[in-house]
């Protein structure tokens, strides 16, 4: 009698533990989060910092970002050269519309180039290249091509970039 009711138990125990797990296995797919759930979270915050930072840049009273200046992609073109070669190490805001991926390798990133949004519209519109990490590169897939970005990336030629807004945690 004595191993009938721990069997019952057991067998009750049991089955509430597999209706948790049916309830967490259901409910999990809605909590999962991609990067484009958190870029469409954060784009009104992403946009007005983006405002901000060019602003400051077209006054070049550059924001600071871990010891570093920022300065907003289109305002950097349109540097001249010795104001270029000041701003050597460090970071660019750049918010493109991304068009294709170059390539890709496990010691040296991904590639990709865009076009900046301000652009996007003109038909003479100037691509340019940035390399990331290649941790990003599911990130940027899922996202796909014509996706609309913000990345830091250091200057001069564009590369060690992160995408900002996707959900990774900087501290």
């Amino acid at each position: 009698m004595h191993f009938r009711l721990i069997f019952l138990r057991l067998k009750s125990f049991f089955r509430i533990f597999l209706a948790f797990i049916v309830v967490d296995c259901y409910f999990y797919p809605i909590e999962a989060k991609n990067a484009q759930d958190y870029l469409d979270k954060n784009i009104q915050i992403l946009k007005s910092y983006y405002k901000q930072v060019k602003l400051q840049s077209v006054q070049k009273n550059y924001p600071i970002f871990r010891g570093r200046y920022i300065i907003e992609h289109s305002t950097y073109v349109g540097l001249s050269n010795d104001e270029k070669d000041r701003l050597n190490g460090q970071l660019v805001l750049t918010n493109f519309i991304l068009k294709d991926f170059i390539k890709y390798s496990n010691l040296g990133g991904i590639g990709v180039s865009g076009i900046l949004v301000s652009e996007y519209k003109n038909k003479k519109a100037r691509i340019f290249y940035l390399s990331f990490d290649g941790r990003y590169l599911s990130d940027l897939q899922f996202l796909g091509l014509q996706s609309n970005l913000y990345a830091y990336c250091v200057l001069p030629n564009f590369n060690h970039c992160i995408l900002l807004g996707i959900g990774e945690d900087w501290k």
